[in-house]
């Protein structure tokens, strides 16, 4: 039975695993990104955007025209031909500004990308943890029903001897069968745990995925104060830099409808050519505007300046939110390690009382009953221990992407501590 609780316990801390690959979940992450088709899509949606910068410019470059016609009277005047060529180039201040907007909005695409890259990391973690967290489980429940197995035939053997009542025999009959109900549960959750992952990769998984080292300390994730975070936070959190992006394009746009009713110029260049007539060539200067246009551009004007009223607002929002969720996972990092250490002064509690109670067991003085209670203590210990555990890196790792500092790094460092 000892020997039992103590495969069970190296279980759940160092999974022996097939996948022993020192890229492990690099190579889950790359998988992904080749085969899910949200982040596909979000690389075809940015490589659209981008497009926004051409376009905006163009409105400021030089334009080219040509034209050429051929003249065949019917009657006996003679055939003619001619050409024109004429650069064009606009001066326009809405068009300045448009430029402006373009590129904070190319600029905030590009934020948008980063944030589904973090995102797309962070999920293959969290999915890949969640499998580990089940092989947990499943380890533990099969060495509890085996070690139930073994105290059933215990029991057996005292009612065969009259040591033990029908009843008793009963009560753990019973209990096992509860034990293998329960166990049909953890590999139903293995399962959709592990077809969960495999809906991101599009890739077979294979049978069992490594866990945490047995030597992994909390220790080994640094310690940080709540400080350095909202300063971390407030450089580097794609939301807040995507809206402070989307601010300056808000007022760049603002700008452009402000100077909406400002006149336009044009300046060309065109060098004509008539087979009949002589070469001209012209220098022109073109000056248009809206004399009035009944108040639309005044209300396009208004709108966007209170759009970008309301925009400064938001990001005003948003910061406090941001600061609310560092403040929440700092918190809860706090309580993963004390929970870390609780579940370590735990364990060794009920394993040494187990040990207690096996050797008064042995000497008659305990029943079966308390000996399955204080394998159900150990048990319990052992899969919250584990469990801690990765909560923990998880949670540092949900600190770090509400910071936007997320990146391929924290899956190098995961291969780590998971090969």
């Amino acid at each position: 039975m000892a020997s039992s609780l103590h495969i069970a316990a190296f279980v759940l801390t160092a999974t022996t695993a097939a996948f022993s690959q020192a890229s492990q979940l690099q190579d889950l992450y790359q998988q992904a990104q080749a085969n899910d088709p949200s982040y596909l899509a979000a690389q075809h949606i940015l490589t659209a955007k981008l497009q926004i910068i051409p376009q905006a410019k163009s409105a400021l470059m030089p334009q080219m025209s040509a034209s050429f016609t051929q003249k065949s009277p019917l009657d006996s005047n003679p055939d003619s031909h001619s050409y024109s060529l004429q650069v064009a180039l606009p001066l326009r201040l809405d068009a300045y500004y448009g430029m402006k907007v373009a590129e904070q909005s190319a600029a905030g695409a590009r934020i948008n990308f980063e944030k589904t890259q973090q995102s797309l990391i962070f999920s293959v973690i969290e999915r890949y943890l969640a499998v580990v967290k089940q092989q947990h489980q499943l380890t533990s429940s099969q060495a509890e029903l085996k070690a139930m197995q073994q105290r059933l035939k215990q029991a057996q053997k005292q009612f065969d001897v009259g040591l033990a009542s029908a009843i008793e025999l009963q009560d753990m009959l019973a209990n096992f069968q509860q034990l293998k109900v329960a166990l049909l549960q953890v590999e139903q959750n293995l399962h959709l745990a592990r077809t969960d992952l495999e809906s991101l990769t599009n890739q077979p998984l294979p049978v069992q995925l490594a866990s945490l080292k047995q030597d992994f300390q909390a220790k080994q994730i640094p310690r940080q104060d709540l400080t350095t975070w909202f300063s971390l936070a407030s450089t580097n959190n794609l939301d807040l830099t995507s809206n402070e992006l989307s601010s300056q394009q808000a007022y760049y746009n603002y700008q452009a409808k402000d100077v909406g009713l400002y006149p336009k110029a044009t300046i060309s260049l065109a060098q004509a050519y008539n087979s009949l007539s002589s070469d001209t060539t012209t220098l022109s200067i073109t000056l248009s505007g809206t004399l009035y246009d009944g108040g639309l551009n005044r209300a396009q004007t208004l709108e966007a300046q209170e759009n970008w009223l309301a925009r400064q607002q938001q990001g005003a929002a948003l910061v406090r939110s941001t600061q609310q969720q560092v403040r929440r996972w700092h918190q809860t990092l706090d309580t993963n390690r004390q929970q870390i250490q609780a579940f370590a002064s735990l364990l060794q509690s009920v394993e040494a009382s187990l040990a207690g109670k096996n050797q008064e067991y042995k000497l008659g003085l305990r029943d079966i009953s308390d000996m399955l209670d204080a394998e159900k203590l150990v048990f319990a210990a052992q899969r919250n221990l584990a469990n801690a555990r990765l909560d923990l890196v998880l949670n540092h790792l949900r600190l770090k992407q509400v910071s936007g500092l997320l990146n391929n790094d924290d899956l190098v460092q995961l291969d780590q501590w998971f090969n």
